[in-house]
């Protein structure tokens, strides 16, 4: 895929998904969030940058051991190769590969889900609240409150048109998704569902109102992270018209002080 096309979507996910703490260094974006998810506390180098790479490299693992998080790097194809070769060469594993799906939403027919079984109550919102931000929580399974807070902190930070999607059985929260606007595309984030209530098309039909509801607001494409070798979403998503566009990588080296990265 054209590097221009990367470095679009890559900005547009950068400020879908604020960092706590952010620092620019030559053309490099750091950031920090105190090890809640690979992407809120990475370095990507996003920008054309000047300092020697290996004094760069120096500079960020300082910068990183110091707050006890290992040093992440967020790498795509529009990624000088010259980078990924000296951070491999350095000792920097990757950690996980992540595919970038997209798709136009010209021919995408908008549609409300209707057709939920009657146990089921699906709410769309325009602005987060707190039953959807626990219910998150709650389905990705974060194990400590600071990380709870963290997460809430990140989707407040969001600036941008969101379409929030929670489906409820009774009092419980059992499927969440998330959409941001910007650019005429609508990104999908944070779509979860109980353990229980997996293969009932719940998350289809969570994915498929954010993508109606994104239409409708002027959204022309839709476009989606998910973590490599997760079949089943991709089964789904697919189903969707969301195909592979590009793949984002996690270089990362830790120390025996750092924390785990929850993801």
């Amino acid at each position: 895929m054209e590097q221009r096309r990367i470095r679009e979507i890559e900005e547009i996910l950068l400020n879908a998904f604020p960092s706590v703490d952010r620092e620019i260094y030559d053309g490099w974006i750091l950031n920090f969030s105190g090890g809640y998810t690979y992407r809120a506390n990475c370095i990507y180098p996003f920008y054309a940058s000047s300092y020697n790479l290996e004094e760069k490299v120096q500079h960020c693992e300082e910068q990183y051991r110091e707050l006890f998080l290992p040093a992440i790097y967020k790498m795509t194809d529009a990624v000088p190769k010259e980078l990924d070769d000296l951070l491999e060469s350095q000792g920097y594993a990757i950690a996980k590969y992540v595919d970038v799906l997209y798709r136009s939403l010209k021919d995408w027919e908008i549609s409300e889900c209707t057709d939920l079984d009657h146990d089921y109550e699906l709410i769309t919102m325009t602005q987060l609240d707190d039953e959807w931000l626990d219910g998150a929580n709650e389905l990705i399974g974060i194990p400590y409150p600071s990380l709870e807070k963290i997460q809430k902190k990140i989707f407040h930070c969001i600036r941008l048109p969101l379409i929030c999607v929670k489906i409820k059985h009774g009092d419980q929260v059992v499927g969440t998704g998330l959409g941001v606007m910007e650019r005429h595309y609508i990104g999908l984030y944070a779509i979860h569902v109980h353990k229980d209530y997996r293969r009932q098309g719940l998350a289809f039909k969570i994915c498929s109102t954010i993508m109606s509801r994104g239409k409708l607001m002027g959204a022309d494409k839709a476009h989606l992270q998910v973590r490599r070798g997760n079949e089943g979403a991709l089964l789904m998503y697919e189903k969707l018209g969301l195909k592979k566009i590009y793949t984002q990588w996690f270089r990362m080296k830790s120390w025996p002080e750092s924390k785990k990265i929850f993801d």
